[in-house]
């Protein structure tokens, strides 16, 4: 259907007359739910505050008992022997080795023409990324 066939259903809908009795059923009906709607919402009520009680309830009933801190006494200090100190040797002094510096390599200049490619080593001996200009 297109917008066309669609306005002229509407047209044809417009021009019929609404039957009297379907009305009035329809004016029944939301009557009907407008008064019974303050008692269902007082029952909701009554059960969202019914199921909050039970939770609270259900928080201060089965919490876990608190035991009381123990209480510490102070126990009396052993009396310690007098012992000569006892010298520690100095570990032996190991030479510290430093790793060599790698040299510089001087940039070759490039020259116009020629290709430039740079070959970067990882430590996976599988992978080796080539650059090339």
């Amino acid at each position: 259907m297109n917008e066309n066939e669609i306005r002229e259903l509407f047209r044809e809908m417009r021009d019929e007359p609404v039957p009297a009795d379907s009305l009035a059923r329809v004016r029944a009906g939301v009557d009907q739910r407008i008064h019974r709607r303050p008692w269902l919402s007082a029952w909701k009520i009554a059960a969202a505050l019914v199921m909050a009680g039970c939770i609270v309830a259900g928080f201060v009933l089965l919490r876990p008992a608190r035991k009381p801190a123990p209480i510490e006494r102070p126990v009396a200090p052993e009396i310690a022997q007098v012992l000569p100190p006892v010298e520690i040797p100095a570990p032996p002094g190991v030479p510290v080795r430093t790793a060599p510096r790698p040299k510089r390599a001087q940039p070759r200049p490039a020259v116009e023409g020629v290709p430039v490619s740079i070959r970067i080593e990882t430590p996976d001996p599988d992978v080796v990324i080539l650059l090339v200009n």
